[in-house]
C-alpha cells in the first residue's frame, strides 16, 4: 500500500507508545528515493537495526559481533512495507518522475522472526510500558543559552527533533512549560544544581517515570554540538555524552541513552 497518510502513520506511533508491546515496536521507517525495488531491498538492513534499536531498547545492538550476519538475512524477517510520498500533494514537475521523489518507507517485521533474532543476540523485546521521560535541556548556541520548554521561545527545532527520538526508541517524552522551570528556580546555567524535592516535584507534575537532564552546546573550536546527559533518579544514576554531531545524533543520543539504562536486564 502506498502514500499512506502522514496523520494516520503519526496515530500508529502514537498508540503504539501508550501500550508498548504493540506492533509499533517492531516497525521501522527511514526516507529512501523512490518507491522501487532498487531502492527498497538496501534499505531493509537499516530498517532492521532501527527496529532491533526500539524494540530491545538497546542503541548499540549493531555493535554485537552477530549483528551483521543477521541483518544480511533481515529481508527474509519483513512481514509487510508501506510508502509515503513526502511530497504528498505537490504535482510531479515534467522534469521529475516518482523515482525521484523522496518517501517513508516504513517496514514492519515479523514478531516471531524477530524475537529469534534478538534471542541470538542475547537480547530480549522490552514489552509493556515504558518509562515517561521528562526532559530538562540547557541549549548553547552562538547568540544564546536558554531551557527547553513546551511553550517557550526558542527550540522548537529541538523539541521536535526530540519527538522523533522519542519515537524512534518508543520512550515517551515531556518538556516542562516555562512557568514549572521559573517555579523551581531552572535557568541555565543552574540545571545542574536543581534540589532532589524539586525534581520530584516536577516528575509528579509532568506525570513522569525518570528525569534527563542534558546539556547542549554548539563548539566553537570543532564542528558539530557537544552533549551531555544525565539520568536524575538516584536509583538509575548515570551519565554519558556525545560530541562532533548534529542535534538530531545528540537527542537520539539522549534517549537511547536513557533507554539502555532504564530498560529490564537481559
Amino acid at each position: 500500500m502506498k502514500n499512506v497518510p502522514l496523520a494516520l502513520l503519526a496515530w500508529f506511533a502514537l498508540s503504539g507508545l501508550a501500550h508498548a508491546d504493540d506492533d509499533v515496536l517492531y516497525r521501522s521507517s527511514l526516507i529512501v528515493t523512490g518507491d522501487r525495488e532498487e531502492t527498497r531491498i538496501p534499505a531493509i538492513p537499516q530498517g532492521f537495526e532501527l527496529a532491533a534499536q526500539k524494540l530491545t531498547g538497546n542503541p548499540d545492538i549493531a555493535q554485537n559481533p552477530l549483528f551483521a550476519s543477521l541483518a544480511i538475512g533481515s529481508p527474509g524477517m519483513v512481514w509487510s512495507y508501506t510508502y509515503h510520498d513526502r511530497m504528498f500533494g505537490i504535482p510531479i514537475h515534467d522534469e521529475q518522475g516518482t523515482r525521484d521523489r523522496p518517501f517513508d518507507l516504513t517496514f514492519q517485521f515479523d514478531r516471531k522472526r524477530m524475537d529469534e533474532a534478538m534471542a541470538k543476540l542475547g537480547e530480549k523485546p522490552w514489552l509493556g510500558a515504558r518509562p515517561r521521560l521528562a526532559l530538562i535541556v540547557e541549549v548553547t548556541n552562538t547568540a544564546r543559552s536558554y531551557v527547553l520548554a513546551t511553550d517557550g521561545e526558542y527550540g522548537s527545532d529541538q523539541r521536535a527533533s526530540f519527538e522523533d527520538a522519542s519515537a524512534h526508541f518508543a520512550i515517551p517524552v515531556v518538556f516542562a512549560r516555562q512557568a514549572d522551570l521559573s517555579g523551581e528556580a531552572i535557568t541555565p546555567q543552574k540545571i545542574d544544581d536543581i534540589p532532589t524535592a524539586a525534581l520530584s516535584r516536577l516528575k509528579s507534575k509532568l506525570g513522569a517515570d525518570e528525569i534527563l537532564v542534558g546539556h547542549l552546546d554548539l563548539q566553537t573550536n570543532a564542528p558539530g554540538w557537544h552533549a551531555s546527559w544525565h539520568l536524575a533518579s538516584l536509583a538509575k544514576e548515570a551519565s554519558w555524552e556525545i560530541a562532533g554531531v548534529n542535534f538530531d545524533a545528540a537527542f537520539r543520543n539522549g534517549v537511547g541513552g536513557a533507554a539502555k539504562r532504564l530498560r529490564p536486564p537481559n
